[in-house]
């Protein structure tokens, strides 16, 4: 199931004893971001296998390596570890769990399996699909891929993309037909869909139940323990929107989450979270409609004095072995780096 070269990588260090050695050396103090998704098994579902980000299994076996080995921190404690206002001072890695988006099993799978290990988990929810059976736009696209008669065909906005199912398969294609969709260029999200659509001979999207947690849901997880932040309302990438328009959605967002939730929802999750997706202008309207905080997800960790409040580090977490991740983790508690 699991393979490339980092897992074959992860594997070598794990025989050669390094984990164990990794856990008896002094931490570096750092904060460590993991990004989730979705929680469950990417074959039985329709849409995009790519934002799935473990089984249930794997969530829990990783919460309880974390438990063992890491300090897990909320998020007010991650927001005051990278002000510098932490009163806790001694040298550690912490981690920070993080889930975008707002898929129902986030609700059904990853909050159980949080609460059972007494660990905080921060869940940003995009406002414009919470309770929703909404296909948003990356699933789409990985339905018509999965569906089109066509193998070989050309996309040409907002560039030219040549597809070839036959010689490159599906992980492969629809991680570029994906990438084509984030550029900054892309400001008709409807447009790219159907374009891509009439090119691969795809199908209509199916009917679907609800795919999105509910308001009553959210309250349930801050109740117990979960915070709640903002992925904006529309789930647009950022760079493709105007100054005016970023900041409609992005207060939008906040007066949803208030209004139905009683929060204030000053912490942001940046839609795909690249640095593509993440300008300056990008930040200064989150900075502007309120926010005090946000989070990318193109890699990195965080060192107090060195983040920047509106560019918080994440890793994303993928389906990988339980040996990767242990490595990983391990490295990154005294290194300051997830590798690899």
């Amino acid at each position: 199931m699991f393979g490339g070269k980092r897992e074959f990588l992860a594997a070598g260090l794990y025989l050669t004893r390094v984990e164990s050695l990794l856990s008896q050396m002094p931490a570096r103090d750092s904060l460590l971001v993991l990004n989730y998704h979705r929680i469950g098994n990417p074959e039985n579902d329709l849409f995009d296998p790519g934002v799935f980000s473990a089984t249930g299994d794997q969530l829990n076996e990783q919460i309880a390596y974390l438990k063992r080995n890491v300090s897990l921190v909320t998020l007010e404690e991650a927001l005051a570890f990278v002000g510098g206002t932490l009163k806790d001072k001694t040298p550690q890695c912490r981690v920070l769990l993080t889930f975008d988006d707002g898929y129902l099993d986030n609700y059904l799978v990853a909050f159980p399996i949080l609460r059972s290990h007494g660990a905080p988990g921060v869940f940003f929810l995009a406002t414009g699909m919470v309770g929703s059976c909404c296909v948003p736009w990356w699933d789409h696209i990985a339905f018509v891929m999965k569906t089109a008669r066509r193998r070989r065909f050309s996309l040409h906005y907002p560039g030219v993309l040549s597809v070839d199912l036959v010689k490159d398969g599906m992980r492969r294609t629809l991680r570029d037909v994906l990438r084509l969709c984030k550029k900054p260029g892309n400001v008709d999200s409807k447009r790219f869909i159907q374009e891509l659509k009439e090119a691969a001979r795809g199908d209509d999207l199916p009917e679907c139940p609800r795919r999105f947690l509910n308001w009553e849901e959210a309250r349930e997880m801050i109740a117990g323990g979960m915070a709640i932040g903002s992925h904006t309302h529309s789930h647009a990438v950022l760079t493709q929107l105007e100054s005016a328009q970023q900041k409609h959605d992005l207060s939008r967002s906040r007066l949803l989450l208030k209004e139905n939730l009683d929060i204030e929802a000053d912490v942001l999750a940046y839609p795909v979270g690249a640095q593509t997706s993440i300008s300056d202008q990008a930040q200064q309207s989150a900075r502007e409609v309120g926010y005090r905080a946000a989070f990318s997800a193109y890699g990195g960790t965080n060192l107090t004095g060195v983040t920047q409040p509106y560019d918080i580090k994440r890793v994303s977490v993928s389906l990988q072995s339980s040996i990767r991740f242990r490595v990983s983790s391990g490295i990154c508690r005294i290194t300051g780096r997830y590798w690899p």
